[in-house]
């Protein structure tokens, strides 16, 4: 008996030990790279003082009201990201979207930029993890590109993220402006009206500017009261709701802005043309800038100084008085994405 029950018991342990399994190790979670642009050891700044004028008008400078987060490819391997409003902004993510893949990828998280911030780096998966996850939170593997990263004119970027800040900010996408800053007297013309040499404090109150007027003009309260409102065309007659409906789409489709400083008067505009005075750009977190500005839209769109888009009619009717009352209540609710008390530099107002 004790003959049988040896090897029976040796055939039981063996078998015990061959069912046996070792614990899994868990992989690791797909996580997003976070990056901050927040000191002068990660980021330098567009639009200092003492910026030469090649500078704060190049090409490099162009960029989208829609993407004041704005990042770019300079190379297959190598993008820039900069902030373009001045104003902080934190926890945004950056999404990337690659020909060829259905998704947008999120790239990287922003925890902090600062306003006017401006950084070169290298794509994450150049060096480090090639898994990423998409917006849907599906993992994505770019391996392929490790080696030769991906061709600049394959792919385009956004951002996105939760604060009441990207939100508006994003809300400008409504508007398809692109925004170019320009020194409209190169030859220092003393005789003509605009600014002989803007400056970098000129810029960065533009970039504000710019940001609350198209906030202003995205909002549906906006376009709501501007087709109710009587507006007169180039001959004086009432434009109908269609016209104004047109006339409102104009505006928000505009291609171009090359923005300058004015002297003299209060604004310039035609084509793609846009000009204000420093004193609106001084002013404009606290006051109604809408009867200059959407009076020099109005000439971008085509309308003359006899229609009501440009000037008020003799009862007090018109673009510039709705779109202001818009604005003013804006203020008054500290609504607007650029204040005062997140404007970046105090000096400027």
């Amino acid at each position: 008996m004790k003959k049988l029950i040896l090897p029976f018991l040796i055939i039981l342990f063996v078998s015990c030990k061959k069912s046996k399994t070792e614990p899994e190790v868990p992989t690791p979670a797909t996580t997003t790279t976070v990056y901050n642009f927040d000191s002068d050891s990660n980021s330098s700044l567009m639009f200092t003082d003492g910026e030469s004028m090649a500078q704060l008008t190049s090409e490099a400078r162009r960029y989208e009201i829609g993407k004041v987060l704005r990042v770019k490819a300079i190379n297959a391997t190598t993008i820039e990201v900069a902030n373009f409003a001045p104003v902080d902004i934190t926890d945004a993510t950056i999404l990337m979207t690659v020909e060829g893949q259905a998704k947008p990828i999120r790239l990287f998280k922003i925890g902090k930029i600062r306003a006017h911030a401006v950084k070169e780096i290298k794509y994450s998966f150049i060096e480090g993890s090639t898994k990423f996850l998409n917006v849907e939170g599906q993992e994505v593997d770019l391996a392929q590109y490790k080696t030769t990263g991906i061709p600049a004119e394959k792919v385009s970027f956004d951002f996105t993220g939760d604060t009441e800040l990207i939100k508006k900010l994003k809300s400008l996408a409504k508007l398809k402006w692109k925004i170019k800053f320009e020194d409209f007297d190169v030859n220092d013309d003393p005789t003509n009206n605009w600014k002989e040499n803007i400056n970098a404090k000129d810029v960065r109150r533009f970039t504000g500017l710019l940001i609350n007027l198209a906030y202003m003009l995205q909002a549906d309260t906006t376009q709501k009261v501007f087709l109710a409102e009587p507006i007169t065309d180039n001959n004086k007659v009432l434009m109908t709701t269609e016209q104004k409906q047109q006339a409102f789409n104009n505006i928000l489709n505009m291609p171009t802005l090359n923005c300058g400083v004015v002297v003299n008067v209060s604004g310039l505009g035609g084509g793609s043309t846009f000009g204000l005075a420093e004193y609106l750009l001084q002013k404009y977190m606290t006051r109604n800038i809408c009867f200059e500005s959407i009076h020099e839209i109005g000439h971008m769109i085509g309308f003359s100084h006899d229609s009501s888009m440009t000037y008020p009619t003799s009862d007090n009717r018109g673009a510039v008085v709705v779109t202001g009352n818009v604005y003013l209540a804006m203020i008054a609710k500290s609504a607007l994405p650029i204040k005062t008390d997140n404007y970046y530099k105090p000096t400027d107002l």
